[in-house]
Formats: C-alpha cells, structure tokens, sequence
C-alpha cells in the first residue's frame, strides 16, 4: 500500500517541525520546504523523505518540488509569523503570507493537482480587536486586524476561500491561535520560560522585564495542534475554517505565576514599556463548538503541563 504524500511548506518552523515528526510516525511520506528557519532543519530530516531551500516568494521552485513530490495533501505553514515583527518588516511579511499563498495555489492548478487537500495555516490574528462581549469568537466573526501579520493572514484566509470557491481547490483554513510548546521562540510563554530557565541555571539576572500583564490569551500545546490538524485533514469540510486554539483564557500576569511556580530564585518583576505593543488585541479566546463537532478535537496538554515542558526543554538546551 503506497504512504500518503505529505507536503509541508515551512517544514524547518516550529509547528512545520512538530508536525513532520508527528506525521511520519502516523505512516505519511513527508516533504517539505525551508526557508530562514525557526528550528534546527536538520532535527527535521530524519522524518522527511527529502527537503527543499525554497523561498515561497518565488513561485517557479516551489512549484516544480511539488510537482516532483505530487502530495496527497499540502500543509501550508510556511510564513513570516511574528506579529512584533511585523511592525519591522511590513513588507517581507505581506510578500512571504500572501504572495506565497498565491504562489502555492497557483503551482497547484497549473500542475492539475485540484484533488490535493490544502491544510492553510491561518490565524487568529485575522480577527484582530475583540471586544470583550463578542468571545469567545465563532469563524463568523468579522476581521479586524491589529497589525500587519494580522492583515496578512485575513487575505491569507480570503485567498483560501476564493481559490476554493472559484477555482476548486481543496482547502481548508486552520485559524491557528497561540500556538506553544516545546521548540517555540519568539512569543511571551517562550520568552517567560526561557527566562526562567536561564535564571535556575545562573546565566542572567533574576529580573523579568514585562510587557503589558492584562491582556488574555487562550494558549495550545503544539502537540494538541498537530493531532488537530490531523483530524481535520480526515474529517474538515473543503472551504471551511476552523478555530484551532486553547479552550480556555489566562491573562499574562496569571501565565507568569505559572511560570514562575517552584522556581527557587525570587524573581524582581519590572515593566518595561518597549514590550508594550503600540497596539495590542485586549483578549483571544475562540469558540471551539466547530472543530470539536467535526473533528473531535480534545485539548490534552494543560498550560501548566506545557510550561514544564518548556522549562525543562529551555534547561536541557541552554546547557549544550
């Protein structure tokens, strides 16, 4: 019986990573493409058949991995998923979720490869300012995107819809929330537990500079996410979307108390307003009422659980 061909774009970023190793011991036969990668690409071939350096800026070598792989399906993960960064580099961003989307759709049709799944890593982001009374938030809510990452991934999502819509791909679209776990860099519980993990083992000052403690994030373990996805890929509707995040809201300041539970060196703990956002969605708390219902979706990982996890995996790697 031939494997199921997986393709997954930013296979080198931290959930493309957890996903190839997730998929390959499941039975699929994974591909992917890298480009400026979040994780070490090399933990990432031993589950992949091969790998390909491929900007997703730049359509004719993405489409010719694809047409030498022909997936079965095709994860879309690849992209520039700072939401900070944005705010840096407006346009890479825009180029690399957007023009990339295009550029894979494309490939797609051109290559006469319509029956192939798109598993399109949206966000949550899309959604942008809520208010309070409008969460948790259903996929019907309008978009209001608070930054340019924000922006980029509701076009992302709206490209989704109309190449399924007028062109008859099989898409779906994954509203990714808050995504943590194990390997993640560059966000608030990886920078907290990083932190906390530098100070047990006396490389840093026990000060933790922070941001803005109030706002509330509902947080998923990469590890639930990925199973989600998997789900979704056998049970999703083709051009529907679906809000994949943690079921229930914690404000930062309640995540710091977790983090910083049994750490063994008081900790000083200072505002530092070059972490606040110029502008900053107040809460992200999803209705998951959808995923659960067609997919089955069940959040395993506890946020306490996942914080260990990467404390312990901040330790281990800060010692090398």
């Amino acid at each position: 019986m031939q494997l199921k061909r997986a393709f997954i774009t930013g296979i080198g970023g931290f959930i493309g990573s957890h996903l190839a190793k997730k998929m390959s011991e499941v039975g699929y036969e994974v591909y992917g493409s890298y480009f400026r990668p979040t994780s070490d690409v090399e933990m990432v071939k031993p589950y992949a058949v091969k790998t390909y350096n491929i900007d997703v800026r730049y359509k004719p070598h993405l489409k010719e991995a694809l047409e030498e792989v022909g997936p079965d399906v095709v994860y879309h993960m690849a992209a520039q998923s700072y939401p900070m960064e944005s705010f840096k580099a407006p346009s890479y961003t825009m180029e690399t979720n957007v023009l990339g989307t295009l550029n894979l759709f494309e490939s797609l049709l051109e290559l006469g490869l319509k029956s192939t799944r798109v598993m399109l890593a949206s966000s949550t982001a899309a959604y942008g300012f809520i208010d309070p009374s409008e969460t948790p938030v259903k996929e019907n809510q309008p978009f209001r995107p608070a930054h340019v990452y924000g922006v980029s991934k509701a076009t992302q999502d709206l490209l989704g819809f109309t190449y399924f819509s007028s062109y008859g791909l099989d898409i779906i679209r994954l509203r990714i929330g808050n995504c943590v776990g194990p390997g993640r860099k560059g966000e608030v519980v990886s920078d907290f537990t990083y932190r906390r993990a530098a100070i047990e083992l006396g490389m840093t000052e026990p000060v933790f500079r922070v941001g803005n403690l109030h706002t509330k994030r509902a947080f998923l373990d990469v590890r639930d996410a990925v199973d989600c996805f998997l789900s979704l890929e056998k049970h999703g509707r083709s051009g529907e979307a679906y809000n994949v995040s943690g079921e229930k809201p914690c404000s930062i300041k309640e995540l710091l108390d977790i983090v910083l539970e049994g750490c063994p060196v008081k900790v000083k703990i200072v505002v530092d307003k070059n972490l606040v956002r110029e502008k900053d969605e107040p809460i992200y708390w999803n209705d998951l009422s959808k995923v659960k219902d067609e997919a089955g979706f069940v959040q395993k990982f506890s946020l306490r659980q996942t914080v260990e996890d990467m404390v312990r995996w901040w330790r281990e790697n800060l010692k090398k």
